[in-house]
């Protein structure tokens, strides 16, 4: 049941006594809310949170203690987080400090703000990469390497695509050259899947003026179809911290995060891709929630206007919302601003 928007002490109530249980981790009371809420008498405090546990934002663990907060209560407790638009980026200015040290390549520059911003919130990060596909190609280059491989570099308008690829003993150097001018010339402006899609009838349109380097287009675009499949990275770079001032009734929902981190598809399928703000997931007790005992807090990263991943944390419900959702946010804006800044 939702709380009724004209009761704003309901409302004032769940905010404040959720806020309180996430720093102590102490069972909720009257006379605990008594020092938030000096002008109501305890006997109202005490209806109000008969009422509110009734609605199910509160649940007693035994029938003489305090109360906890219910996934609902989390819920209203985040959503009104998000929606304030007050983030404390102070508390993350570590990730901000370390930013400029970013690779060439896209997806390593990803991968490595997904490590630090793990690291900044103690919390797991999962980097969900699925739209690759819908990048506009620039400039495409495969470079020879001693070992008979070769390095393809796509440049898009969202950065630099890198991937190792196999290269037949018989290409040399000069045949690299011209397979990457010719990509570039007949795919430049174009998307990534737009290349997948109708290289075969490019190149059989240019019959003899390839032929020379066929297979090694034909490996370009294997290593593309490799390079743009949904991937699933999950970062952890404090395992310990996740435990850090939980106390022995959420051990188990810690041990329910790590689980649902050793899961994949559960994963990819409970980050939302649909806006462009942060989305929020929490378990629920009633559920056999994919997610349940925890919560995830993720943003699709988008860069020039194109939706290409997904960058989530996870962690226990008793979590520092504010700090991980300014993190998060930050971070997300930085990986939007980078190409333009650049140009």
């Amino acid at each position: 049941m939702k709380i009724d928007e004209k009761n704003k002490r309901k409302h004032e109530i769940v905010l404040v006594a959720v806020d309180d249980f996430i720093k102590t981790a102490q069972p909720i009371t009257s006379g605990g809310l008594n020092n938030h809420f000096k002008d109501i008498s305890s006997a109202t405090l005490r209806n109000e949170l008969n009422a509110l546990e009734s609605m199910g934002y509160f649940k007693q663990l035994h029938t003489s203690g305090g109360r906890v907060p219910t996934s609902l209560a989390y819920k209203e407790y985040v959503n009104t987080i998000l929606n304030n638009d007050k983030l404390n980026y102070e508390s993350i200015k570590n990730v901000l400090s370390s930013y400029e040290d970013r690779s060439v390549s896209l997806i390593s520059t990803l991968s490595t703000l997904a490590k630090r911003l793990s690291r900044a919130t103690n919390c797991p990060t999962v980097l969900v990469q699925h739209g690759l596909q819908n990048l506009t190609i620039e400039n495409i280059q495969i470079i020879p390497l001693i070992q008979k491989d070769a390095l393809l570099l796509v440049e898009t308008n969202a950065g630099i695509i890198d991937d190792n690829m196999s290269l037949d003993p018989n290409i040399d150097r000069n045949s690299c050259v011209e397979a990457s001018d010719y990509l570039t010339k007949h795919f430049k402006g174009q998307t990534i899947k737009y290349l997948i899609d109708n290289i075969n009838d490019v190149c059989f349109k240019a019959g003899a003026q390839i032929i020379q380097f066929k297979n090694l287009i034909d490996s370009v675009a294997d290593a593309l179809i490799s390079v743009i499949k949904t991937k699933c990275d999950v970062s952890n770079e404090n395992p310990t911290k996740l435990l850090d001032g939980l106390n022995k009734n959420e051990y188990d929902d810690a041990k329910s995060v790590f689980e649902f981190l050793s899961n994949e598809d559960n994963v990819i399928d409970v980050i939302k891709t649909e806006t462009n703000d942060l989305n929020f997931t929490i378990g629920d007790e009633k559920e056999q929630s994919k997610l349940k005992g925890g919560m995830m807090m993720s943003a699709p990263i988008v860069i020039n206007g194109v939706p290409i991943a997904s960058l989530a944390l996870v962690g226990p419900k008793r979590i520092d919302y504010a700090n991980v959702a300014a993190a998060l946010k930050f971070i997300v804006n930085q990986i939007d601003n980078q190409k333009g800044g650049s140009e």
